[in-house]
């Protein structure tokens, strides 16, 4: 394995190295973004977790060990990253039975990374290919097993599956399995020119891995699932009723948050900014003439053609729209814009009946455009009055803004540049949020019903703060959650079951980051303003803010300090 190295053991670049070698180890999307061989798929086992928190107890040590007053920003910036990394992995062990292997947010890695690590084996080298391909389609077997024995163990420490989320777990593993038989033959049009005795012992042996291996592993968990899985099943969901589960889900919220805040803080936070937003929204109502009745006026969103397309185009030219409008005011803004375009692109109408929304797309070396791929189906049921921020957090200023600009920074070490947007949740969606926020400022929002669609979509994300929480600290029940969605969303019931299951069973205090970060964001601009005063200049924040790419919101807080004392500027030394 080739990983760049860049500094000596006991540095700060030495320690950003092992981290990164170890990153791309055990994550196949990031190795194959480095062009670097998979050699195997994760298959979530203890062995795992225990390298995980080997790697970050060395790092915590080597970090201790070093000045950290005496590193420059850039340096200092990798240490907060390191540090963030550190804590998370030396709490892999016991994370690793909180979680359930199998809910469908877990299983998307290998949903995603197996196709994708089976189909770049180019068998340049046809033996040692050949048994690559062998070895990754049996790690497909063995994360099932894994999984299988995960649940076991987890029912022996007195957490059992949520029955509520058994159909749903059951129903990934099957989709899974399903999809075993096309990956046991992704290699058919690239090993059509191998030799015979090579090409023989790769047709023959996927395909009996896949009989042999494979298929009974999974067939396997489902029995489990449908058994003991099914008999050890209980009634509560969420981490408020795994056994130390308040201690580790306080240390996910301060995971995801990335800077100092409780579960508890959290929802007050929530609840406040529901109150407030649910207020506006009552006014806008009013000032309009529209219904007073929250639940009246949604049903009268959903029956007016003005807030649907009639046509997927119909959805790109409500984007187009909105982007022409922001685009003369940038440079008010930014003082440093992406070079990579960016455009709008349907999904493929084959991906759309599994994702709600879209997603952005950042540029490649091969593609070098940034693009929101959205979903054009179903558009008389999907109402756009939140196309204009929904697109201002996509694109620009939102995601384009920091994605396609920290992947232009060719100088970063590609743990800050390649790790750190995936890991940092609340600054990614939290910069993307805070983006989509600042079309208010910008003017963006006069047409009432786009600064409705505004605060219906940030009422979506405030929310989180309050549901999450409720089900994973406060012992709030499903029924409860889904109540209060129902009360304060304009979502649909099957999409409030999911995104209960999805907080409650499968990836608790993820969906915090949003709000969080948006707030985090606006907090430090506030504080900085205050402070400098009449020389505050927006875009010195932004650059201070976005120059360095994702950071724990710790450090991004200390940099703005930093700027807002007049010691570090928007320029960085």
């Amino acid at each position: 394995m080739t990983v760049r190295t860049t500094g000596p053991d006991g540095t700060v670049d030495g320690l950003a190295d092992r981290v990164w070698e170890h990153v791309v180890a055990t994550e196949p999307q990031l190795a194959l973004g480095s062009g670097v061989p998979v050699e195997r798929l994760p298959h979530g086992s203890a062995a795992e977790a225990v390298a995980d928190a080997a790697v970050g107890r060395a790092v915590r040590d080597g970090l201790a060990r070093i000045d950290r007053a005496a590193l420059t920003p850039d340096r200092r910036d990798t240490a907060a990253l390191l540090e963030h990394v550190a804590q998370d992995w030396c709490a892999a062990e016991d994370l690793r039975w909180s979680c359930f292997p199998i809910a469908p947010y877990r299983s998307y890695g290998m949903l995603t990374s197996a196709p994708q690590a089976l189909g770049s084996v180019g068998f340049d080298d046809p033996a040692s290919d050949v048994d690559r391909y062998l070895s990754l389609l049996r790690d497909v077997a063995r994360w099932a097993d894994e999984a299988r024995g995960t649940l076991a163990g987890q029912v022996e420490r007195g957490l059992g599956v949520p029955r509520a989320a058994l159909p749903g777990f059951t129903g990934t593993v099957t989709r899974i399995r399903d999809l075993t038989s096309t990956w046991a033959r992704a290699h058919e049009e690239r090993s059509a020119s191998l030799a015979a005795a090579h090409r023989g012992a790769l047709v023959d042996g996927a395909g009996r891995l896949h009989r042999d291996e494979v298929l009974p592993a999974f067939d396997r968990l489902l029995r489990y699932l449908d058994g003991p899985g099914a008999d050890s099943a209980v009634d509560g969901a969420g981490m408020a009723h795994h056994p130390g589960g308040a201690e580790i889900y306080a240390r996910l919220v301060r995971s995801y948050a990335s800077y100092d805040v409780t579960p508890e803080q959290v929802h007050r936070i929530g609840l406040d900014e529901v109150a407030e937003l649910t207020e506006r929204m009552a006014q806008l109502r009013a000032d309009a003439g529209a219904a007073a009745d929250e639940p009246a006026h949604r049903r009268a969103v959903e029956a007016d053609p003005r807030f649907h397309a009639r046509s997927p185009a119909e959805v790109a030219d409500t984007y187009a729209r909105h982007l022409r409008r922001i685009e003369p005011l940038l440079g008010r803004w930014f003082s440093v814009l992406p070079q990579a375009p960016y455009e709008t692109r349907r999904l493929d109408p084959a991906l759309e009946a599994g994702m709600s929304y879209g997603y952005y797309e950042p540029p490649r070396a091969q593609d070098p455009v940034g693009r929101y791929r959205f979903n054009g189906s179903g558009l008389s049921s999907r109402s756009q009055v939140n196309a204009a921020t929904l697109i201002f957090h996509e694109l620009v200023p939102g995601h384009h803004f920091h994605l396609a600009r920290q992947a232009e920074d060719r100088a970063a070490h590609p743990l800050r540049g390649r790790y750190a947007p995936l890991l940092l949740g609340a600054f990614t969606e939290g910069w993307a949020e805070y983006a989509a926020a600042l079309g208010a400022e910008m003017g963006l929002y006069d047409d009432p019903w786009d600064r409705y669609g505004h605060y219906v979509h940030q009422r979506f994300t405030a929310q989180r703060l309050v549901v999450d929480t409720g089900v994973n600290a406060l012992g709030w029940s499903l029924e409860r959650a889904a109540d209060y969605m129902r009360a304060t969303t304009m979502e649909s019931e099957e999409q409030i079951r999911t995104e209960t299951l999805r907080y409650a069973t499968d990836i608790p205090g993820q969906a915090l980051g949003y709000r969080l970060g948006c707030l985090r964001l606006q907090e430090l601009r506030a504080g900085a303003e205050r402070e400098r005063g009449a020389s505050f200049d927006v875009r010195e924040f932004h650059e201070v803010v976005l120059g360095p790419g994702a950071l724990p919101l710790h450090a991004v807080g200390e940099n703005v300090s930093r700027y807002a004392a007049g010691s570090g500027g928007a320029a960085r030394v």
